[in-house]
């Protein structure tokens, strides 16, 4: 049996049976990791490892050259329960397929250093493990020998490594986020899978809408409705987005009286959310921003102008609403095909 299918059946089991614990364990480490993330994370990995295994089969079908490195480092990136799952498979097929012995290290955030080695524990541990020649260490640092290094981050990280390991393969990753071109015939449906791309995991992910883009006069109490029923009981139980939102609050009372500029920009503040008329693409928790378009032509060229910012676009023929955090295998992060540049590693 093949690397890609002992993993995708060895990795779906693993994936099932951590949900029925581990949630609890990375709340305690990580207040921003709530169960019913954490659970809708473990089962939409678990999902896409049953549908996509076919997919995957034919990815990891991948040609190492033996000269190719040894020693693969992944540095991950803490804000989403684990984030650096990708990164994780993409370098255990290049491992498989190599024909030496591939260490895979991994330096972990703190906020993120619970699920993956339960993950690798539980998935070692297995029968004939998938694991079985490929040694996983976790590091604090990442080792000056590595023949590559993956990595996820912030631009402060992306400088340090890019100036420590400047002779090193470097696959970089930095902050993203997502918009959502809308026109004002969402069914009850779209926002509903609409509420899930803004507010799913607190909206920490590059993945999640933090931009709406709408035509003039666009109606936002729909949407504000289907944020209320949908994560209106967890995001007002959690103690760290309320405070982030009274913070918003009180930002956007100050920004509307005009105490903090001559020019106020038009806000509303909705029960979960303060809604600011801004073209910024990050905006901080508790806010989302939304700019107004004339026509289509004109939210097109918003796109393009920032690609290199955006990580997907939410919107009919685009997106699907509420897809954007279980996205496909190959949707590869910043557009980067992370397998074709592990094979480029053997030239």
């Amino acid at each position: 049996m093949g690397f890609a299918y002992q993993f995708t059946k060895q990795a779906a089991e693993v994936l099932f049976h951590l949900r029925e614990f581990l949630p609890q364990e990375t709340e305690k480490r990580n207040p921003w990791f709530a169960p019913p993330f954490v659970k809708h994370r473990l089962d939409s990995l678990q999902k896409g490892l049953k549908e996509e295994r076919d997919t995957l089969v034919h990815l990891f079908s991948m040609e190492i050259g033996p000269h190719a490195p040894c020693l693969l480092s992944i540095v991950a990136a803490g804000n989403l329960p684990l984030v650096c799952w990708h990164d994780l498979i993409c370098c255990l097929a290049y491992a498989a397929a190599h024909p030496k012995e591939v260490t895979v290290e991994i330096k972990l955030s703190s906020k993120d250093d619970v699920l993956l080695p339960a993950f690798i524990n539980a998935l070692a541990a297995q029968k004939k493990s998938c694991l079985e020649g490929i040694p996983v260490q976790f590091v604090k640092y990442i080792s000056h020998n590595t023949g590559a290094i993956l990595f996820t981050g912030g631009v402060q990280a992306q400088a340090y490594y890019s100036l420590t390991f400047s002779r090193v393969p470097l696959l970089m990753r930095t902050g993203r986020t997502s918009l959502a071109l809308l026109n004002g015939d969402e069914s009850e449906e779209e926002l509903y899978g609409l509420a899930e791309d803004c507010f799913l995991y607190f909206g920490l992910g590059c993945r999640n809408v933090s931009l709406l883009l709408v035509p003039p006069g666009y109606d936002f109490e729909p949407f504000a409705r289907q944020v209320e029923a949908h994560f209106g009981s967890l995001l007002k139980g959690h103690k760290g987005y309320m405070n982030a939102l009274r913070h918003a609050r009180a930002c956007q009372t100050l920004t509307t009286e005009g105490a903090l500029t001559a020019n106020p920009v038009p806000a509303v503040a909705w029960d979960l959310f303060v809604l600011e008329n801004n073209a910024t693409l990050a905006p901080p928790m508790g806010t989302l921003h939304y700019l107004e378009y004339e026509e289509a032509a004109v939210a097109e060229h918003f796109i393009k102008k920032n690609r290199d910012l955006i990580q997907c676009v939410v919107g009919k023929g685009k997106t699907p609403f509420g897809q954007t955090q279980t996205p496909l295998f190959t949707d590869f992060a910043d557009g980067l095909n992370t397998l074709e540049w592990l094979q480029k590693l053997s030239y």
